[in-house]
């Protein structure tokens, strides 16, 4: 009997997750950082928005490392080496820090899922939805569709 209760409350509760909206997505760019330099102030500032993006979709540990790792690589792109770093490293550290800001943590646009749930089909289709029938008009198409097409890429 214990058995079967559990497998129906699973059942339940997967039932909740797969049905739970998405919020809407709202970015600070780097959060307590600057976005670029003295000269070119939004230099690395699209590399901070597609980093949230990631942040608030989720999916699972190794996607949270993959973002991180990312977020490097287009804060090199720009020529930037030595912020790239930083910026890892100050990622990397946070993600292991016990202070989180609610809106910061790995997941965050998914109301009661587990942190490191794998994003699947549907998850994506329901985050291009809010993406592209929200009001996102200051998000690029361009970064838009790079960011869904990172998210796909993951689901092979």
């Amino acid at each position: 009997m214990k058995f079967l209760l559990t497998i129906i409350l699973m059942c339940m509760v997967n039932s909740v997750w797969a049905t739970t909206p998405i919020s809407s997505f709202e970015t600070d760019f780097c959060t307590n950082y600057r976005e670029g330099t003295s000269s070119q102030p939004e230099l690395w500032k699209h590399c901070c928005l597609i980093h949230d993006m990631h942040f608030w979709a989720g999916g699972n540990k190794q996607n949270r490392y993959d973002s991180d790792v990312d977020l490097k690589s287009c804060i090199e792109e720009t020529g930037s080496p030595y912020i790239a770093r930083l910026m890892y490293l100050a990622v990397r550290a946070g993600s292991y820090s016990p202070i989180k800001y609610s809106n910061k943590k790995w997941n965050h646009g998914w109301k009661g899922r587990p942190t490191f749930q794998t994003l699947n089909t549907d998850d994506i289709d329901t985050i291009e939805a809010k993406l592209f029938n929200g009001n996102y008009e200051t998000i690029s198409v361009e970064i838009r569709n790079q960011f869904l097409t990172t998210l796909r890429s993951r689901l092979e």
